[in-house]
């Protein structure tokens, strides 16, 4: 390979005799003023027996691209910088250690003036290098490896990655700044491609713009600012993908803002602030997470914080989460768009702002503050077509559009069980908390959800012809039930909050208010909360805040056989659970006040937000999920929708 030391760089042969005895005589002058220039090694072409890059000799200035042979290994030690010129790249066809610490890192750059994405080419692993060795851990053993390396201004000419790796461990490495994917790994199912600890920013490329990656873990990465047609974060396909924070990140074409994954384990992830925007591409899939089986493995996507995410455009599936044949749990998911940028009454439509769900089983997840826009704005919270939607806590989301339906939940086939349905808000015709088309809705909470006053709308809306049982419905507005559809359903079994039939009959819209739709079949109906669906909350929570007080009061539980009480929980950090305050004079968060429907909190600094909030709970050890929320912030309060998550327990 070519390798010029300092001294062979800039010394010429044959100097005539007088230059070299001025040079001789001006030495002792240039050394009083002269400092000590740091080495400089340029290297290029192949190396063809094992090499190591050392610090004393950084930085390495690749003039020319390096070739690592078959069999050979280039180790680099720690604090290593190498530079390369303009489009060249290192290609390791044996194996490369490059294993820096975090006080020495070993970096990979641009040798311009001015750096910029694409100055060089990469760090390209073929399919003759030698991959990584780890214990069961995962710690590494042997084979090529990057730890601790920092990757900048890589990506000309179409590169696949900053780094082109297979079956290789990449560890607390920063790679950005980069005109390609930060890192395309593809490893085996038996050798799988490793990611973590990592910093992966401002990197761009057609699938992934952080991280392109088959069969492989990645876990632990702050992936951030990243933008791609597909999987503006990541794109994964058979990879488990765990502990991640994901933010900021973009796609300007297609689906996934934060990740596109398909065949995959999606988990513990912190998935906020991304975008899906597409330029040229009329309907687009998940603004945080797009997830979809494509193959007989299983895709899950569970136990993320999906949040802040959004989508804009003509036509517009799942704010937060889209999953098609999918298992989608125990994800909170909050506060996501699906924004209609076109004519929203047009064709338009947004649906799911929180989760989109076909063919999918969606259950345990907390769905709250999420919005839809557009002619068709269905499921503000969750839209599940032929889907299993279940347990989930869904409250203070909102469908908006002339035909916005379904404010918490639109479900089209399948089945809605057990969910709580809570303070959601529709501007359409069908379900300010839930509209369900022929789906089978069972042993729900649907309570304090509003449409628009004077409308015909409920807090569950009805279309086709499915079984509606053992529900809590109570508190909506302006009706409880209303039915579309011209099928008389089968209501039979559920609380009302209300032992009166007249009473009943008065919060549903059916074939008694206009002749034209089916009769809602509500006899028998319980007498007290049915024990199948989760335990109601308070309502009407109200809170009148003094400078070191606050008096609450709220709406007596409307059961009539059952003994119940009431907790307060109060909070100073967030308006979202656990609700975990100290410090006032009554005791810790939560403070059982038994019966009483009113209580007064002491002790409150005036210079601190306080948060409060009440659930109920009965003799059989159940408690409910949060009533609305009432706060003050440096001396002010207002009114919180319901939010948060279900407490209740069986």
């Amino acid at each position: 390979m070519l390798a010029r030391t300092p001294t062979q760089r800039w010394m010429r042969p044959f100097l005539p005799v007088r230059v070299l005895l001025l040079v001789t005589l001006l030495l002792p002058v240039l050394s009083m003023d002269v400092r000590a220039v740091p080495a400089l090694t340029d290297v290029g072409g192949p190396i063809i027996s094992d090499t190591t890059w050392i610090l004393a000799n950084s930085p390495y200035i690749a003039v020319e691209s390096v070739e690592v042979w078959e069999g050979v290994t280039l180790t680099i030690e720690p604090g290593v910088t190498v530079k390369f010129n303009s489009g060249k790249k290192l290609q390791v066809n044996g194996g490369l250690i490059a294993r820096g610490t975090a006080s020495k890192p070993i970096t990979f750059t641009s040798n311009q003036a001015n750096p910029a994405p694409g100055d060089w080419g990469n760090i390209e692993f073929t399919g003759t290098a030698i991959t990584t060795t780890v214990d069961a851990e995962g710690n590494y053993m042997s084979g090529s490896v990057l730890q601790y390396c920092a990757v900048r201004y890589a990506g000309y000419a179409n590169a696949r990655g900053a780094i082109d790796a297979r079956s290789l461990l990449i560890d607390h490495c920063t790679v950005q700044n980069n005109h390609a994917p930060g890192i395309y790994m593809m490893g085996t199912q038996t050798a799988p491609g490793r990611i973590m600890q990592g910093t992966i920013s401002e990197n761009s490329g057609y699938y992934g713009g952080g991280i392109n990656t088959g069969y492989s873990i990645v876990s632990g990465n702050t992936i951030n600012g990243n933008s791609a047609s597909f999987g503006g974060g990541i794109y994964a396909g058979r990879s488990t993908v765990i502990s991640n924070t994901i933010g900021g990140n973009s796609t300007n074409y297609g689906d996934g803002g934060g990740i596109y994954a398909h065949d995959s384990s999606i988990s513990d992830n912190i998935v906020t602030g991304n975008l899906a925007s597409p330029t040229y591409r009329g309907t687009i899939y998940g603004g945080g997470i797009y997830a979809l089986r494509s193959e007989v493995t299983s895709n899950t996507v569970s136990n993320n914080r999906v949040s802040n995410s959004e989508m804009s455009d003509a036509y517009i599936k799942g704010g937060g989460i889209y999953a098609e044949d999918s298992t989608v749990s125990d994800n909170t998911v909050t506060g996501n768009l699906a924004t209609t940028l076109y004519n929203p009454q047009a064709t338009c439509y947004g649906r799911g702002g929180g989760i989109y769900a076909i063919n999918s089983t969606v259950n345990t997840n907390t769905v709250i503050g999420n919005s839809t826009t557009g002619y068709q704005g269905h499921g503000g919270g969750i839209y599940a077509s032929s889907s299993t939607v279940s347990g989930n806590t869904v409250s203070g989301n909102s469908a908006t559009g002339s035909l916005g339906d379904g404010g918490g939940i639109y479900a089209s086939g399948g089945m809605v069980s057990g969910n709580t349905v809570i303070a959601n808000n529709a501007s359409g015709p069908r379900g300010a908390g839930a509209c369900v088309d022929s789906s089978d809705f069972l042993s729900n909470t649907v309570v304090g959800n509003s449409g628009p006053s004077g409308s015909t709308v409920g807090g569950l809306g009805i279309s086709g012809n499915p079984q509606v049982h053992y529900n809590n419905f109570y508190g909506n507005e302006p009706y409880d039930v209303a039915v579309s559809s011209s099928y008389d359903i089968s209501g039979t079994n559920n609380y009302w909050g209300t032992v009166s039939s007249v009473n009943i009959l008065a919060q549903i819209y059916d074939w008694y208010d206009s002749s034209y739709r089916g009769r809602f079949l509500y006899i028998p109906y319980l007498q007290d909360p049915s024990p199948d669906a989760p335990f109601p909350p308070p309502t009407g929570l109200t809170a009148d805040f003094h400078d070191n007080s606050a008096n609450l009061s709220w709406d007596a539980h409307p059961s009539f056989t059952t003994g119940y009480g009431y907790k307060v929980y109060y909070d100073s950090d967030s308006s979202l659970p656990p609700y975990e305050g100290s410090g006032l004079n009554e005791g810790d968060s939560p403070i059982d006040v038994g019966n009483q429907t009113s209580y007064t909190l002491t002790g409150l600094d005036p210079s601190k937000d306080y948060y409060l909030t009440v659930t109920a709970y009965d003799n059989d050890g159940h408690e409910s999920w949060y009533s609305n929320v009432e706060w003050r912030r440096g001396g002010y309060w207002t009114y919180l929708p319901v939010v948060l998550r279900n407490r209740f327990t069986h």
